[in-house]
Parts: C-alpha cells; sequence; structure tokens
C-alpha cells in the first residue's frame, strides 16, 4: 500500500512539473506575440475550450494547463495580415452579439418578428433574448421558429422595477461574463426592439474596434461630424447617444465591471457606459456620419384594440 501511495505522489509531481511548464509555455507565447505586433486569438476549431485566464498562480491542473497550452491549440500568433489557421481577424468574420430585453406587453410579439426579419439572412450574429420573468411560452414558441442563432435568457424574477430594460441587458452582461471565453473579438449591441434595422447595420456593427457610433434616424439623440459635436440634450449628459446607435467591442465591455443603472433612461445608462470606456469624445469611432440602416420606430398602444387576454397581460406587467 505504501508503494501504491508513493507511485502516486510521484506521478502527481510529474504531472504538476507538466502542467507549469505548458503553463510557463503559454504566457511565454502569448508574450512574444504580442511583442512582434501579431494578434493572439483563440482557434475556433480547437477541439477544447481555452481557459480566459492565463494565469499560473491559480489553481493548476493538467487539465486546465492543456486547455491554456499552445501546443493543444488553445492561442496561436497570427500573421500580420490577420489570417491563420482557419480564423480571419478581419471585419468581416467579426461575431456580432445583439442583446435583446423584452417582456408581456401586447405589441411583443410584433416586434420581435420585425427584429427576427432583420437578422434573418446576417451571417455571424448571436441573438440573446432575454425576458423579465420567466420563460414564457409564446416568446419559446417563436424563437423555435427562428433561423438565427440565438440565446433565450431570463432574469428568473429579478428585475422587477425601475427601467426594465436596463436591469435586463445587466442580466445579459453577467451571463457573457461569467461565459466571457465564448464571446471574445466580437461586437455587443443593445437592441431595443422599438428599433428597426436594415441588414447592412449589422454588417456596419462589424467595423467598432472598441465604441462606434452611427445615426439613429427619428431619433432626438443625434451628432454630426463637421465638427464632430453631439446635439444639445437637456439632461446635460456627456455622451447623448441613442441605444440603436452605438456598439461596443466585446472584448472591452466584458472585461470591465460597467453595469446599466436601473434607475436611469436608456440614453443615460448608455452615456455612462461610453464614459467608462474612453477618455473623451476624440476616442469614438464614426462608422457613419449619414448612413440611414437604423430607425427609431416605436408602437403606440390603443388599448380599445386589445384583446382581453393581451389587457390583462399588460396589467400584469407593468
Amino acid at each position: 500500500m505504501a508503494k501504491i501511495y508513493y507511485c502516486f505522489y510521484v506521478l502527481s509531481l510529474i504531472l504538476l512539473c507538466y502542467c507549469e511548464d505548458k503553463c510557463t509555455e503559454t504566457l511565454q507565447k502569448v508574450e512574444e506575440c504580442r511583442q512582434k505586433g501579431y494578434k493572439v486569438k483563440r482557434v475556433e476549431d480547437c477541439p477544447v475550450i481555452a481557459e480566459n485566464s492565463l494565469s499560473c498562480r491559480r489553481e493548476t491542473t493538467c487539465r486546465k494547463a492543456v486547455k491554456t497550452a499552445v501546443k493543444e491549440c488553445g492561442y496561436t500568433c497570427g500573421e500580420k495580415d490577420g489570417a491563420f489557421r482557419g480564423v480571419v481577424a478581419n471585419n468581416v468574420n467579426k461575431t456580432v452579439y445583439i442583446i435583446t430585453p423584452t417582456y408581456n406587453r401586447p405589441t411583443q410579439l410584433a416586434e420581435l418578428t420585425i427584429m427576427a426579419q432583420s437578422l434573418k439572412d446576417v451571417s455571424n450574429v448571436l441573438w440573446l433574448v432575454v425576458e423579465q420573468k420567466m420563460h414564457t411560452e409564446r416568446v419559446s414558441q417563436f424563437l423555435s421558429k427562428v433561423s438565427t442563432p440565438h440565446l433565450h435568457l431570463s432574469s428568473m424574477g429579478r428585475v422587477k422595477e425601475g427601467n426594465l430594460c436596463n436591469g435586463l441587458r445587466n442580466e445579459v452582461l453577467d451571463f457573457m461574463r461569467r461565459y466571457d471565453y465564448q464571446y471574445r473579438d466580437g461586437v455587443i449591441h443593445f437592441a431595443n426592439l422599438n428599433r428597426v434595422y436594415a441588414p447592412q447595420a449589422f454588417e456596419e456593427m462589424r467595423k467598432v474596434e472598441r465604441v462606434g457610433i452611427w445615426p439613429t434616424e427619428r431619433s432626438w439623440e443625434q451628432f454630426r461630424c463637421k465638427p464632430f459635436e453631439f446635439y444639445p440634450n437637456q439632461d446635460g449628459l456627456r455622451y447623448p447617444i441613442d441605444v440603436g446607435s452605438i456598439g461596443f467591442s466585446s472584448n472591452a465591455l466584458l472585461d470591465s465591471d460597467l453595469t446599466f443603472d436601473p434607475d436611469v433612461s436608456d440614453v443615460e445608462g448608455m452615456s455612462r457606459m461610453v464614459a467608462g470606456l474612453v477618455k473623451s469624445q476624440a476616442d469614438l469611432e464614426i462608422i457613419s456620419c449619414e448612413g440611414k440602416f437604423v430607425w427609431y420606430l416605436p408602437f403606440y398602444s390603443v388599448k380599445k384594440d386589445y384583446g382581453k387576454d393581451e389587457a390583462e397581460e399588460e396589467k400584469d406587467s407593468a
């Protein structure tokens, strides 16, 4: 029995040394890539998922070390032209993550249908739909017929008051940060259901490097480019940007601890988010000055046209 324990101890030491060597090798390789000006990217066809953190100080096991090791295809150097091992680092293949909060109201399915149609033929996009309470049957059934890759989330009732959309956005950000290795090197856009998008909009979003903006037609929050300035706003916000007019680097946003204040408007929430990611207005990337591919078109409810069930649902969700 003593020999068995001794053999197990020796084997553990060998395994630990192997793992430490692998982790050290990974960190050295990544740093070497960065110093040479290469972009470090996770290989998409890797059979294992690389850990987000490349730190040898954390609990080191063989499994974790191998997941982050270069030789086991966790990370690799790219070419300076951006293409390597089937991964394209330019804007064409950048994934766009569309975050859409929704809750019970008479126009809910109509709004979801319009958004689904906008996304229908867009490649490399993931639609994250988050409900206020539990997963409702009607939204679940609707999404089951949608061809666009999507995730159906809910706050499980945690979001109850204030600006529901801001609270639901926080739920999705929390989810994405827990699994952030799956959402790297993309663009995050918060798409309210009262915005209408041309397919071109999602291609324009791929140009975002950190924080990019473009116009939303029929919105009060606008900017001009020559010179670049925002239109005056009565709330005195630093960055009065419409929710439909902005995209964020998924790396920059998920690596931060920024969240939306549920006690402020959408526009003020976006202004604070931008202020946390850029030093000044000069750091904003103007994706388009005059592009017409996003419109603010709110649905106006007319209660006398509601069916009895829908009216009751609206009352319950208020």
